[in-house]
């Protein structure tokens, strides 16, 4: 979710990685061959990772990271683009997403929160590519 919402802000990359493939290792630091799936999301964790022992932000350091060695679509959940499209109807239209707060779905409002988060990383981030 975190890294759909950075690529919703900047949109998607073309690329024309299919399976099986040879792309850079951006945590081995070396050619990988990718021949499934599972050899994706393998790295995928070793971002995750090496995201959390640094002290990086994951969804940002996923955004970077994930169109050196795979397509993000094949990572990223469509109900993730429909949570983001959800969220900004809501957010822009006044759209409620309930009745009332007892009937508020707990999955929606922890999802809503996790976009609004990157939304102000995106726009921290952006202030300081921007020197401001």
């Amino acid at each position: 979710m975190r890294t759909a919402v950075w690529f919703s802000n900047y949109g998607v990359p073309e690329n024309r990685f299919e399976l099986p493939y040879d792309a850079q290792s951006p945590t081995l630091f070396k050619r990988v061959r990718f021949e499934n799936k599972q050899d994706i999301i393998d790295e995928v964790y070793r971002i995750i990772n090496e995201s959390t022992e640094k002290g990086f932000d994951v969804g940002q350091s996923m955004f970077y990271q994930l169109p050196f060695f795979c397509n993000p679509s094949i990572v990223i959940s469509d109900w993730c683009w429909h949570m983001i499209t959800d969220y900004f109807s809501v957010t822009k239209f006044n759209v409620p997403i309930s009745k009332d707060l007892d009937s508020m779905d707990a999955w929606m409002m922890d999802c809503f929160t996790v976009i609004e988060n990157e939304i102000q990383k995106i726009s921290n981030h952006e202030r300081k590519k921007n020197g401001s």
